[in-house]
């Protein structure tokens, strides 16, 4: 394809409301193309790029078409465990890749946001043990007891009295590994086996001899590279290529491409950054979440730039049920607290400080003489309220 037709762009808020929920997505001349199929059936219908696989048999296309599939459906499951929910190899790669190319504050809802997707996404596999160190949301751990604390913690705590078995002395990424090695086993032993019958160079390994590039080869190799080239902590899937598919491992070397020409992403503002924060919030919230995309896609589909009156309608509902609440607060919080014994009282205006007392109190104010209290400013009331209520110092 001439470097000049596409160029990868970053994407923005709005470009983010019509995409597809299925990446990988292509945007071109305002039509949105989702899913690898369809954007190699969209270029090639446009004559954007050469057909890839115009010189392989019926045979060959079908194969292409099924392993993209296989594909997807075992090769995407072994990259969210490794970049995803192994504790340890999101928090040295994964997180700090996405905090080098998201701005202030978006990285710290936007990693977290993708990692609670890719958990739920290979929850049914039962390999939670991989989050141990790490989970945002909880209630995914398999293990109990110590073995539930973070590893940082866990090094600090005394050793237990009996004797640890294996599986306990063992990480958490080490107590599933034979496991971890299955999956890798069943999707990538495939793989090697349908390349190994192309009968390609060893130099040049690809899965069909009759063309140099398939489509098939730039799938395998867009999850291959992601097994082989992070420099994870936790490389049970290089590991494992590069000791049971040497072959494998050499074709993601072999088809590693040149710098692709990626055009400027324009200059993040504070207010574009707040409004990027504030519609990730909406998005995920539950209950609004699911209309809130919804309107938001429907609105960017046609084209509506402004407030139409069933948004303005909906906003200044939303003012009018703030300032209402807000008001009655302000009330609620001037009223004296509910059930509490209210006393009356009223300021002496005259009479001496003995005189109170009866006759007694009066002939000790004739003897020590007349006493005169102090006269009270005008400007206090003269009565007043006494109003009990409970408090506790500590």
């Amino acid at each position: 394809m001439p470097r000049h037709h596409l160029l990868p762009l970053p994407f923005g808020p709005a470009d983010l409301d019509l995409a597809p929920d299925l990446l990988p997505a292509l945007h071109h001349d305002g039509a949105w193309s989702s899913g690898y199929r369809q954007i190699i059936r969209y270029l090639v219908s446009n004559s954007l790029c050469r057909d890839l696989d115009a010189d392989l048999d019926a045979r060959q296309q079908a194969d292409t078409v099924a392993y993209s599939t296989y594909l997807a459906a075992h090769a995407a499951p072994l990259i969210d465990l490794s970049l995803y929910v192994s504790a340890a190899n999101w928090a040295a790669v994964t997180r700090p890749a996405y905090s080098a190319l998201l701005p202030f504050p978006l990285t710290w809802t936007m990693p977290t946001l993708i990692r609670a997707d890719a958990i739920k996404r290979v929850e049914h596999m039962g390999l939670a043990e991989l989050d141990t160190d790490f989970d945002p949301n909880g209630g995914l751990h398999l293990s109990t007891g110590r073995d539930a604390l973070p590893e940082s913690f866990r090094r600090h705590l005394p050793a237990s009295r009996g004797r640890r078995t294996v599986r306990e002395e063992m990480m958490p990424e080490q107590a599933v590994a034979i496991r971890l090695f299955g999956l890798a086993e069943d999707c990538l032993a495939v793989l090697n086996a349908l390349m190994r019958e192309g009968k390609s160079d060893e130099k040049h390994p690809r899965f069909f001899t009759t063309t140099p590039v398939s489509s098939l080869d730039c799938l395998a190799w867009s999850y291959l590279a992601l097994m082989v080239k992070p420099q994870v902590p936790r490389s049970f899937l290089r590991d494992w290529l590069q000791t049971e598919t040497p072959r494998l491992s050499n074709f993601v070397d072999d088809m590693m491409p040149s710098d692709l020409p990626w055009a400027a992403s324009a200059q993040t503002t504070f207010l574009g950054t707040s409004a990027r924060t504030l519609d990730t919030v909406l998005r995920h919230a539950p209950g609004i979440g699911d209309w809130y995309a919804g309107e938001m896609r429907q609105r960017a589909e046609n084209g509506t730039k402004v407030l139409d009156r069933r948004a303005l309608m909906l906003f200044m509902g939303c003012v009018v049920t703030g300032v209402a609440i807000g008001y009655g607060l302000c009330v609620y919080k001037s009223l004296q607290p509910f059930g509490a014994r209210a006393q009356l009282w009223k300021a002496q205006q005259r009479g001496s400080g003995l005189s109170r007392y009866g006759e007694l109190g009066a002939m000790l104010s004739s003897a020590m003489g007349a006493y005169g209290s102090r006269p009270m400013s005008p400007a206090l009331p003269a009565t007043g309220r006494l109003v009990e209520t409970d408090s506790e110092v500590e």
